[in-house]
């Protein structure tokens, strides 16, 4: 088995071994002259592949195979150049990024890539009728709080076309991590002229896309539980990437998985549970440990859930050990807030989480007590949730796990557990139809902010309506009034954890890990900190 853990993100890398033993698995021939083809497994079908619209794992990572940004994640989760000639500093006291673009990018069409099409991209996607749940993302440019309040008009974004391979962008207040924003999916250029022509239709299957990276996606109808990567001649290092193709098959049962795996039917297989510590001694198993949370997220608009008390009640409940080491064994590690460990301080080097220490401790008589005392304050004997979870199999396991903690300790409560495609469970979640979801996140960029930001007040992803004018002062006060005094915005974003844990919009559960059986004819695959891996990277032997 290969194993990595992650402690800091800026330095970590997860990379896959070349020197791999021989396992059971069933061994291709030598590729030789043969076309590369690289066989995946995911597990969830692809929601979207509009960047404006897409805010989950399986977009983004399609999305990372077949679009290029400014930037790029490299092996230790750093910005690396990408479109961009150089990852540059800042000027205007942090507030001013000039960004020369390279000359040789070109769309799958055979148009240039330019600054224009950047400036129109995110303008398209902070403007209130895209309505992109990760616009938030642009927070701190010039006019985007204006913008997002329909004040002014998405045109007056703080970022211009200085020429077509000159990018500028104007900020209201420095942005420290704004150089690992530019290598996410949502900040890669569109080409305005096609995307305005497929209009509502762009990005809903593989017809009605247009590509800049190294492969263009093929066989995707919207709905389908397979698509490809083809190789895109039009790319502009497109000598460097080896694989012709890669065919992605979605499979939600992880026994499945394993069996696809052993009968060489699949290169990369995701595998969860009591199936990670069966393959423990395999050398092709490959575990990552990195910056995410699993919780329970409520909707406080609910009767129920409106309730402080009731919230708390089940915090108390959870034993993040527990899940960790006897539901879940998987890697998985127990947590004691909401911001996971793996973030560090850019300048001080300390661990946010172990800085944080526990503010989550198991207290099933605690819980009870105040279960009893939010059925007083609700003026009810008994209620009903609904526990909405995705249909994966460790979704399922950890679903039928709350429930059962739930109804044995929390008397008169009925729980229910709806479980739905991922991208229904993403829909549902996004209008607020919910009682009680289990949910992720993973870090988007290296910093805590990341995290507590999901709960401001009127947040795009604040799917549970949570409301608390102190977290909302301290995080305000993070992102502008500290954002260039590294000590005092720290302590802020502590206090802001602090005073979210008190009030339990959400229940964190665990830190999750993945784990993969990676076939060792695959060579330069990278599992980073941050970001899905770049199959451009990678070839067969």
């Amino acid at each position: 088995m290969k194993k990595w853990a992650l402690t800091t993100i800026a330095t970590s890398a997860l990379v896959v071994s070349l020197a791999a033993c021989s396992t059971g698995s069933k061994k291709e021939e030598a590729t030789g002259d043969k076309k590369q083809v690289l066989k995946v497994l995911e597990s969830a079908e692809l929601p979207t592949m509009d960047i404006s619209q897409a805010t989950d794992v399986v977009s983004f990572s399609a999305i990372s195979q077949v679009m290029e940004g400014l930037y790029e994640f490299a092996d230790d989760s750093t910005s690396a150049p990408a479109i961009a000639k150089e990852v540059v500093a800042p000027t205007n006291d942090g507030k001013k990024y000039t960004i020369e673009l390279r000359d040789d990018a070109k769309w799958s069409n055979g148009d240039p890539v330019t600054a224009k099409d950047f400036v129109y991209s995110w303008k398209r996607t902070v403007d209130p009728k895209t309505g992109s749940e990760y616009a938030y993302l642009f927070d701190g440019f010039e006019n985007y709080k204006a913008i997002s309040k329909g004040e002014k008009p998405a045109a007056d974004l703080g970022v211009k076309a200085v020429d077509d391979h000159t990018l500028e962008i104007n900020l209201e207040y420095p942005i420290p991590y704004l150089s690992s924003l530019l290598a996410k999916p949502t900040f890669y250029p569109l080409n305005e002229k096609f995307v305005e022509e497929k209009g509502k239709d762009y990005g809903t299957n593989s017809d009605n896309m247009i590509y800049n990276g190294p492969f263009t996606l093929a066989d995707w109808d919207g709905t389908s539980i397979t698509w490809n990567y083809m190789k895109n001649d039009k790319y502009r290092a497109a000598d460097k990437v080896k694989l012709d193709e890669v065919n992605v098959q979605v499979s939600k049962e992880i026994g499945t998985n394993v069996n696809l795996f052993k009968a060489g039917e699949t290169d990369i297989a995701p595998i969860k549970g009591e199936y990670v510590d069966q393959e423990k001694e395999n050398p092709e198993l490959v575990t990552r440990i990195y910056p995410s949370t699993s919780y329970l997220q409520y909707n406080t608009e609910n009767k129920v859930f409106a309730n402080k008390n009731a919230r708390n009640a089940i915090t108390k409940l959870i034993n993040s050990d527990q899940i960790a080491k006897n539901i879940l064994k998987d890697g998985s590690m127990a947590i004691e807030a909401f911001v996971p460990k793996g973030i560090a301080n850019q300048e001080t080097g300390k661990d946010f989480a172990e800085e944080a220490g526990a503010l989550m401790k198991t207290d099933i008589e605690g819980g009870k007590k105040l279960w009893e005392d939010a059925k007083k304050e609700l003026g009810v004997d008994s209620a009903s949730i609904t526990l909405l979870t995705s249909d994966t199999d460790s979704a399922k396991k950890l679903s039928e796990y709350v429930q059962g903690l739930l109804t044995e300790n929390l008397s008169g409560l009925k729980v229910t557990i709806s479980s739905v495609p991922f991208k229904n469970r993403l829909d549902q979640m996004s209008k607020g139809d919910f009682d009680v979801v289990l949910a992720g996140w993973a870090a988007t960029y290296a910093d805590p902010y990341d995290f507590l930001q999901l709960f401001r007040t009127g947040g795009e992803q604040n799917y549970g309506k949570f409301s608390n004018e102190e977290f909302d002062k301290l995080l305000t006060e993070s992102a502008t009034t500290y954002a260039t005094e590294n000590e005092k915005r720290w302590n802020t974003l502590l206090d802001a954890q602090k005073v979210l844990m008190e009030n339990s919009p959400v229940t964190p559960l665990y830190q999750a890990s993945e784990a993969f059986l990676v076939n060792d004819r695959v060579e330069g695959l990278v599992y980073r900190a941050i970001g899905a891996p770049y199959y451009k990277n990678v070839s067969l032997k």
